[in-house]
């Protein structure tokens, strides 16, 4: 990526010298969240936390932002390119905020704080956008559909990794509520009499594990068994399953839910149950990485003094983000940023614990004062936006 410098050595100074100021501030943000995970869509406690923050500051907080509960709208500045900042802050069942979106929440509100004392100077719109479900369901979509980037110049983030990569590609996404319906009997006295739903979960599951050897390069499917019955005297009436499919673009995710589709249904047809397959959510689409912001972004994090640490394996294609439905439509950045956990990745306990430690939190502040400068990149050359 070609170097760029769209700021003030004026402007690295007061934002560096803001971040590190508040850093205790930013850090407490980031630990207090990954201590109280909320799951999707019920994120109350982190999303309060960081619009008081921010309203302490100066900003104008609409709580409850585009009519979802848990999202928040913090905004300053009057004319200028406007620059929208993405804070995550949903966490995972069962392994908290083992992706790291307390980094991305605290690292969002200190780029705003960091930017808060000369924003009008700078001729910036602002907003901190806190964005709800992630993980599931998909809360940028939502508020993309309430209007909240109609009027929006750029769209940037920042997400905890084990190594870098600030133009990163991510797969299309869709989630499947999988439910088998058969009839209860009793597993000894009658079985006969009885219908197993959970046999149709399985044979579909199984159906699937044979189809991954046959899937195009990049498409995945990955589910989980949710319910397979109350009581092992009983044949299961009721199975559900719950899956995830994964593809490159649009054309290659319609290709594999055809084929997934006549897995589940033709283990209904091989065990006399029935099958409902719901999508669930939104789905997720590819990163749209914007190499003019990617480029901002890399000059700023050599302007801090922040090393590149990326993937000695090579850049990976993995995981997927409700961001990539925004950098559709919205010059977009997703900058991953390492936090010095490897062999630890995103989704394991060990890397809740690297989001929480010293390596975490300096990635934290570093992500704060890179997208500060990202943005004010932009308000100097709105033409960097052009492709």
């Amino acid at each position: 990526m070609a170097s760029m410098t769209n700021w003030t050595e004026e402007q690295l100074d007061a934002v560096t010298t803001r971040v590190e100021g508040l850093a205790p501030r930013l850090v407490a943000l980031s630990h207090a969240i990954s201590a109280d995970p909320e799951l999707a869509y019920a994120e109350h406690r982190a999303a309060a936390r960081c619009a008081d923050l921010l309203e302490e500051h100066a900003f104008v907080v609409e709580r409850g932002a585009y009519g979802q509960p848990t999202a928040f709208a913090a905004r300053l500045g009057g004319s200028g390119p406007h620059v929208v900042v993405c804070a995550e802050y949903d966490a995972l069942p069962g392994v908290g905020h083992a992706c790291g979106h307390n980094v991305i929440a605290a690292s969002a509100v200190g780029a705003g704080l960091a930017l808060a004392p000369f924003i009008e100077r700078a001729g910036l719109r602002l907003t901190i956008l806190g964005t709800p479900a992630e993980e599931v369901g998909g809360g940028k979509v939502d508020l993309l559909k309430a209007g909240a980037f109609e009027d929006v110049d750029a769209a940037l983030m920042m997400h905890p990794t084990p190594f870098d990569d600030y133009a990163p590609k991510a797969l299309a996404i869709e989630e499947w509520r999988v439910v088998y319906r058969g009839r209860a009997s009793h597993a000894s006295y009658a079985p006969e009499l009885g219908i197993n739903a959970l046999d149709g979960v399985v044979q579909g599951y199984t159906a699937l594990a044979m189809l991954r050897q046959h899937l195009r390069p990049l498409q995945q499917v990955h589910g989980v068994i949710v319910d397979g019955g109350a009581a092992a005297n009983v044949v299961p009436e009721r199975a559900e399953a719950s899956y995830y499919l994964r593809a490159v673009d649009a054309d290659d995710l319609a290709d594999l839910r055809e084929r997934a589709r006549a897995c589940l249904e033709g283990a209904a047809t091989a065990t006399g149950t029935t099958v409902e397959i719901t999508p669930e959510g939104h789905v997720y689409e590819p990163i749209d990485a914007h190499p003019g912001l990617a480029a901002a972004f890399t000059a700023a994090c050599a302007a801090i003094g922040r090393p590149y640490a990326p993937d000695p394996a090579g850049e990976p294609i993995s995981g997927s983000t409700d961001f990539g439905n925004v950098s559709q439509l919205v010059p977009g950045l997703h900058a991953d940023m390492a936090v010095d956990s490897w062999p630890a990745v995103n989704h394991q306990h060990e890397f809740a614990a690297a989001c929480v430690s010293e390596s975490g939190d300096r990635t934290m502040l570093d992500g704060a004062k890179a997208l500060a400068l990202t943005a004010l990149a932009v308000a100097e050359d709105p033409a960097l936006l052009s492709r």
